[in-house]
């Protein structure tokens, strides 16, 4: 992956976490059976949005210690 891809998938991985964390905040109807967890979503996307910023500092020539 090259930086311009890793960037535009930050963006989406962004907005994806935003309208997460919209739908997480929002009341839940009442009477539906099914939903989707978007805590889980929110979970994720902040997951994804880290590793992919790290995957672009490695990719910028900064190497972070392994642990």
């Amino acid at each position: 992956m090259d930086q311009t891809l890793t960037y535009s998938l930050m963006g989406i991985t962004a907005l994806l976490t935003l309208f997460a964390l919209y739908r997480a905040r929002k009341p839940k109807e009442l009477g539906k059976s099914w939903h989707i967890p978007w805590n889980g979503v929110l979970f994720l996307g902040m997951m994804i949005f880290l590793l992919l910023v790290r995957h672009q500092l490695s990719l910028s020539g900064i190497d972070l210690p392994a642990r």
